[in-house]
């Protein structure tokens, strides 16, 4: 029987309840393609779950050493708690692992393969990199940092977390595929990352102390590896460039989420998103710093990255008391008005709380909007509504 049609036999009998058969046929799928360890793993899944715990270790720990050999160490970590789960005292796969750490020194820790993904601002990769939280541990503190991360399974379609949920926690994948998704300005879901063994998530909201902004959707059965906020404390005393590592990819994702929510973007190929926001600059600002000012004739382009900004206008009636136009907050834009009509700011723009801009040039705006004309449609239609809206509070 062909591969791809056991495979399709298979999950539909996962999907029955049917295990008995799921494991007769990943058996097939198996010798048919013994270097596939995604396959080897669900075959020891389903020894597991039919009562044949034994053989399930066994070729758990087959697995497990393969990941650590070619390097992938995240996969090796979960499926040693796989096997500890079943078997506490078995402690090969961990002996495996620091060892590797002695002979590789800080070249032992690899993670997978990634496929272009604009969310990790990476480009196709030809060779695995090394995990970054992981690199620089060895010995007994590899261990303790083995034990410190929880093991959680998940299936297709789990939302590991959802928008507006709270934790305190980092997850790193140990198996199967992550996408993150935003809520865009037009209200609907968008993914702006896709994310597969190696990586991790959750920094959003982790690094910030708030709700998470996004939601992480599982694209396929696996696990994820969770790392507490106390354990992470913990590590840091020891190891300050673990926080390095989470912050840097803090900025990275608030970048790729801005991008995916931003309208002036939405028409622009993700995998063009990127390079284009690197000829943003950045600047940032304390609460209550004038941003720009009403009068002023300067023609730079605004893009919130983080932060609430407030909008105000003279008040010729009372020119003590200026009109409060509204407040604009992350992903939103400003500037649009100056920098399309050359003419002076029409309006005060001052930070309500700590602010981070993404800053654009009208010149380089123009080159931007060469490339890629949808993009000054977009402002153009902004700019039009907001003179409206202006008038109107105005008459009010």
């Amino acid at each position: 029987m062909a591969l791809d049609t056991l495979k399709n036999k298979a999950r539909k009998a996962i999907l029955a309840g049917n295990h008995a058969l799921a494991l007769k046929l990943y058996t097939d799928v198996h010798n048919q393609d013994p270097s596939d360890l995604r396959v080897y793993t669900k075959l020891a899944e389903l020894k597991e779950k039919t009562g044949d715990v034994q053989g399930a270790i066994q070729d758990y720990t087959k697995i497990a050493k393969q990941y650590a050999n070619d390097g992938f160490v995240v996969q090796a970590i979960a499926i040693n708690k796989l096997i500890l789960r079943l078997d506490p005292e078995q402690t090969e796969i961990k002996e495996r692992l620091r060892n590797l750490s002695a002979e590789r020194g800080e070249d032992w820790a690899l993670s997978t393969i990634v496929s272009g993904d604009i969310a990790s601002l990476a480009v196709q990769k030809k060779a695995p990199e090394r995990t970054p939280l992981l690199s620089g541990l060895s010995g007994q503190e590899l261990d303790d940092f083995i034990d410190s991360l929880e093991l959680q399974a998940f299936s297709k379609g789990d939302a590991i977390y959802s928008q507006g949920d709270t934790d305190d926690a980092l997850y790193i994948i140990g198996m199967g595929e992550i996408y993150l998704e935003a809520t865009n300005r037009r209200g609907t879901q968008q993914v702006f990352s896709k994310l597969h063994e190696g990586d991790f998530f959750g920094e959003l909201a982790f690094m910030s102390k708030q709700p998470h902004v996004d939601s992480a959707i599982a694209q396929s059965d696996g696990h994820v590896l969770v790392l507490r906020r106390k354990n992470f404390d913990n590590w840091v005393k020891k190891y300050p460039s673990i926080h390095e590592v989470v912050e840097d990819f803090y900025r990275q994702r608030v970048l790729a989420r801005i991008l995916a929510i931003t309208p002036i973007f939405e028409n622009i190929p993700a995998e063009s998103r990127v390079p284009l926001a690197q000829r943003f600059s950045l600047a940032f600002f304390k609460p209550g710093d004038t941003i720009i000012r009403e009068g002023d004739t300067d023609s730079n382009f605004f893009l919130i990255r983080s932060g609430r900004v407030k909008v105000s206008t003279q008040n010729k009636k009372n020119p003590k008391n200026p009109v409060i136009l509204g407040t604009l907050g992350e992903g939103s834009f400003f500037g649009e008005v100056s920098m399309l009509t050359h003419k002076p700011r029409t309006a005060t723009i001052t930070a309500e709380t700590p602010v981070e801009l993404m800053v654009l040039t009208g010149e380089k705006f123009l080159d931007i909007a060469k490339e890629y004309p949808a993009v000054k449609k977009v402002v153009e239609a902004y700019l039009k509504q907001r003179v409206k809206n202006t008038i109107k509070k105005l008459n009010t």
